[in-house]
């Protein structure tokens, strides 16, 4: 992974631009109320290996669960008692899905909270996975563990918004297919905030700078 394009991610990601300081696991709510409010929190691993040319690491859950069976999805789960931060959750659940070690996993930030249909408010951590890694696959949990280059998940244009139907309401979500994949949902949804945070700090750098990144 080039220095510039680990500095645009870091800082896309940092805790100041997500507004997370503490991630204590009662933290992963806003202070604000609203309407809706989950009944549980979450985090998901956001794992980039660290390569001249990056990979996303992403899952596919397996057929069999309740809910969400078979979609595409970053290891991540339920945040339980003995986790004190979220990104002791994510890292615990990476391990548990796909077998990946903590110790080569450096967190580097945050998106945005997300909420799900299954009740719970996520909070994604995204980190930089040290190479090679091997993986080791929970079938209880996962069907499979592939990878996206991020020049292609992170590119705003291989995007389109469909309309989906749930309990008699339409919504608009993002979709992206990659090779037989269909990654769409609260996982798109991640990444077009991370895609809109990457395209905010290029919009707020030095024009040389840019110009080096392109």
């Amino acid at each position: 992974m080039s220095h510039r394009w680990r500095d645009r991610l870091i800082e896309a990601v940092s805790p100041l631009q997500s507004g997370v300081r503490g991630l204590q696991v009662n933290g992963f709510r806003p202070p604000d109320v609203t309407a809706y409010r989950p009944a549980r929190t979450a985090a998901v691993l956001v794992p980039f290996v660290d390569l001249p040319d990056p990979l996303l690491v992403l899952t596919r859950r397996a057929d069999h669960l309740p809910n969400h069976p078979g979609q595409v999805s970053f290891p991540g789960g339920a945040a339980e008692e003995d986790d004190a931060t979220a990104v002791e959750t994510a890292l615990r659940e990476a391990q548990e899905e796909i077998g990946l070690p903590p110790d080569a996993a450096h967190p580097i930030g945050f998106l945005d909270r997300m909420d799900t249909v299954s009740d719970y408010r996520v909070l994604p951590v995204v980190a930089l996975i040290r190479p090679p890694v091997r993986w080791k696959i929970d079938a209880r949990e996962v069907a499979e563990v592939f990878t996206v280059p991020a020049s292609v998940v992170l590119d705003r244009s291989r995007y389109e918004v469909v309309p989906y139907e749930r309990d008699g309401e339409v919504h608009m979500v993002h979709v992206m297919h990659w090779q037989e994949k269909k990654i769409w949902g609260v996982t798109a949804g991640m990444l077009i905030n991370l895609i809109t945070r990457l395209e905010r700090v290029d919009e707020h750098a030095d024009p040389a700078v840019r110009r080096a990144a392109e």
